[in-house]
């Protein structure tokens, strides 16, 4: 135990050291503090019936679960690497200290710093209790609950870093898990609302790994996707159990893999299929598209080394892999436009349309920060931006081959997803026009993303840092400017909402697709324009940043 109580100290005071740890405490209570006063009565007076007041608690609550999930992730899936990476995992496994010490220490301090997020969530929390409508015990409930969703985040945090040699791996397997098993369960059962097959039956028992079900249990606010139907199982109970289990299996599995294994990984040599003999290689000619155990060819002189040493040396970033990504998302996208089709009578095209926008996007939003936030600010981490600087190619060059690997890359990912709009288009023709500006503003959205991510990462010399900050701007361009649509005409009018929409490509599209909610707004191509001349900007600033960084010191 007294050494349990030595690591949490260390963790915990190195976390709270932390520049980053002061900012994000700060941010946080003025969010929170600023979704208070836009939900105020402007008379200063509450409704009688606690209405107003429960409302605003809806918005925090949801802002608190949000909150955790973009934040929580970030430390301990870093931790346990960044310990490898500075020599210091081996004093602690050379300590008296046991393997569970070391587990319980590090969850515990980071469960340290979930505690001090909620705490900065007090001010606003306490302002929405006087408002009335609302019990000790329910606030007490939600906290507890969210205590237990951050349980399982850190879990999952230091479980990926137990598996992963560097901190952007980390990051996105963190970010990636998280989401997983957050907000990906819910989708399946939101398409197939109202369908009794026996995969609908499925869908809505997954759904319950999610905490967001339960979160909407609490808030007396029925199931995820509302159509008319309540969820009267006990969602809360089985998410609970769920949740349980997968933090004690986890916990038992993070503690088993603390051992000096994690220091010397040793990497298997592999085999080279031009090693083998006549046989194998004319069946693996045949068996495989694309071999990934086939010796790779020389560069050719009309393309950018930089942009081959991109697809090379990144994780997944091999072809055999971006085909088995992109064969994924194009049937991932088909299955899930025709499991939507069966309601498309009832519920409208358009609103498959949004739903695949939303998924899309998020998509976008999930994968650009792990692919560009590292394309600067890894090679100085690494050091190896200082072999790019001694080469005879020009800043423009690199910046070229680094940004093509990326769009390439995003360009095939959208390509997977056109079946979608295929079969939209197959039940109902007349919206070819309209699709054809849901496909513009999805290629800004992914261009805009993969420029913010880039010049983030000009600006830091650590991944994880780039990559945190990269998914704080996307997430507030993207969800952010939402918000103030979800407040029209409480405060904000329809002039000022639809200006503020007009950053964001993803509003844009759901314009094009005429979704619920967004028929009454003028967004293209006004948005369009507003895109392309921010991506233009950020493309002048990233290539100064990188010709100011090819320079000698």
């Amino acid at each position: 135990m007294n050494g349990c109580l030595v690591i949490i100290e260390r963790e915990l005071l190195g976390l709270l050291r932390n520049r980053r740890t002061l900012l994000i405490l700060v941010t946080t209570s003025i969010a929170f503090a600023a979704v208070v006063i836009l939900k105020w009565p402007s008379s200063g007076v509450s409704d009688l019936n606690g209405q107003q007041a429960r409302e605003t608690w809806q918005w925090l609550t949801y802002a608190m679960l949000g909150a955790a999930i973009l934040i929580v992730p970030v430390f301990p899936s870093t931790s346990l690497v960044n310990e490898v990476r500075g020599r210091t995992l081996e004093l602690l496994l050379n300590s008296p200290l046991s393997r569970a010490s070391i587990y319980f220490g590090k969850a515990g301090a980071m469960l340290g710093f979930v505690v001090l997020l909620l705490f900065a969530t007090l001010p606003a929390m306490a302002c929405c209790f006087l408002m009335g409508g609302l019990t000790l015990t329910k606030v007490l409930g939600l906290y507890g609950f969210l205590l237990l969703v951050c349980t399982q985040l850190v879990v999952i945090g230091i479980l990926v870093g137990t598996f992963c040699r560097s901190t952007e791996a980390a990051l996105r397997w963190s970010y990636g898990l998280t989401f997983a098993v957050t907000i990906v369960p819910t989708f399946p059962d939101f398409f197939m609302k109202g369908d009794d097959s026996p995969i609908a039956r499925g869908a809505g028992w997954l759904k319950l790994v999610s905490p967001v079900p339960s979160l909407m249990q609490m808030l007396d606010q029925g199931s995820v996707g509302g159509s008319g139907l309540v969820e009267n199982r006990p969602v809360l109970f089985w998410y609970l159990v769920f949740t349980g289990l997968s933090i004690v299996a986890g916990s038992v599995v993070c503690a088993m893999r603390l051992s000096h294994a994690l220091i010397d990984r040793s990497r298997s040599q592999g085999s080279i299929t031009d090693e083998q003999s006549l046989g194998i290689r004319t069946a693996r000619r045949v068996l495989y598209l694309v071999d990934p155990q086939r010796r790779s060819k020389g560069i050719p002189l009309f393309l950018n080394p930089v942009m081959i040493k991109e697809f090379r040396c990144r994780q997944f970033g091999r072809l055999h892999w971006l085909l088995r990504l992109i064969a994924g998302c194009a049937v991932l996208s088909l299955m899930l436009t025709l499991a939507s089709a069966g309601g498309a009578e009832s519920r409208g095209v358009h609103f498959t349309g949004a739903i695949i926008i939303v998924l899309q996007v998020a998509l976008i939003v999930l994968l650009t920060p792990g692919l560009a936030a590292s394309m600067i600010a890894g090679e100085m981490e690494s050091g190896s931006w200082n072999l790019l600087r001694v080469t005879p190619m020009s800043a423009g060059r690199i910046l070229t081959g680094k940004l093509t690997s990326v769009v390439l890359t995003l360009a095939l990912l959208l390509f997977a997803t056109l079946p979608g709009y295929a079969v939209i288009m197959l039940i109902q023709p007349n919206l070819q026009a309209q699709v054809r500006q849901v496909i513009v503003s999805l290629i800004l959205a992914a261009l805009l993303s993969m420029l913010i991510s880039a010049t983030v990462s000009s600006f830091f010399r650590s991944t994880a840092v780039a990559t945190t900050v990269a998914y704080g701007i996307l997430i507030s361009l993207f969800v952010g400017t939402l918000l103030v649509w979800v407040n029209l005409d409480a405060p904000f009018g329809h002039s000022l909402v639809e200006n503020t929409l007009r950053l964001n490509p993803l509003a844009a599209a759901l314009s094009a697709i005429e979704a619920k909610g967004f028929q009454t707004f003028n967004l293209i191509p006004s948005a369009w324009w507003i895109s392309s001349m921010l991506s233009l900007v950020l493309l002048i600033v990233l290539y100064f940043r990188v010709r100011r960084l090819s320079q000698p010191d």
